[in-house]
């Protein structure tokens, strides 16, 4: 056999088993992907902004006394809501609705807090946690969606070396085994998937 043969090969072979990896690890994307943590007794409860369910997690931790303060993060506004403020149409930001849905299943006022203003990325949510909190916070709950939790959890290890890290994934979004049949599982598991590949280059937007 040449050696053109040989590295031909070779290559075909090593991407072979690439794509055979890739495949694998997107068949069990949901397990590795949303691997939520078993929440402890923590100094603090902080709700990703996004998704606004992620407050009913937020509000069964605190509920359950593993916590006594949650905090909100306010996450930039969306250019085409600000717009239709323009016209009177008031869009409910995340942390308004987020505020809500804690009240209503018995957070009180004081026990919710805000986090930072116009984060726009992960990274700018766990750098605002870092420098409200401080490193001696001992232990913190970060809730998110399902398919968000492993990356948080890179992210907050990353920014917030000292602190004990645990990261709850919302029941209030589910993500099913078999994420590619259904569409939005789908869409957030591939919008998620390239996010990590950025975060994994050392790209960061914060």
């Amino acid at each position: 056999m040449t050696c053109l043969k040989r590295c031909a090969l070779v290559f075909v072979l090593l991407v072979g088993t690439g794509a055979a990896l890739v495949l694998l690890a997107a068949r069990y994307a949901a397990g590795w992907l949303g691997a939520s943590d078993p929440p402890i007794k923590a100094e603090a409860i902080v709700v990703l902004g996004g998704e606004p369910t992620r407050a009913i997690a937020g509000a069964e931790l605190y509920r359950q006394g593993f916590a006594s303060v949650v905090y909100l993060s306010v996450p930039v506004r969306v250019p085409r809501y600000v717009a239709l403020e323009q016209d009177g149409i008031r869009w409910p930001w995340f942390e308004e609705v987020a505020r809500t849905l804690l009240r209503n299943r018995g957070v009180p006022d004081d026990a919710i807090r805000l986090l930072g203003h116009e984060l726009q990325s992960t990274v700018a949510e766990a750098r605002e946690a870092a420098r409200v909190l401080g490193p001696d916070v001992g232990t913190l709950l970060v809730v998110t969606s399902p398919y968000h939790v492993h990356r948080t959890r890179l992210i907050f290890a990353e920014n917030l070396p000292g602190v004990r890290v645990l990261v709850v994934g919302s029941s209030a979004e589910p993500l099913p085994d078999r994420w590619w049949t259904d569409r939005d599982a789908a869409l957030n598991v591939s919008v998620e998937v390239a996010k990590l590949v950025f975060y994994r280059l050392g790209l960061r937007i914060t």
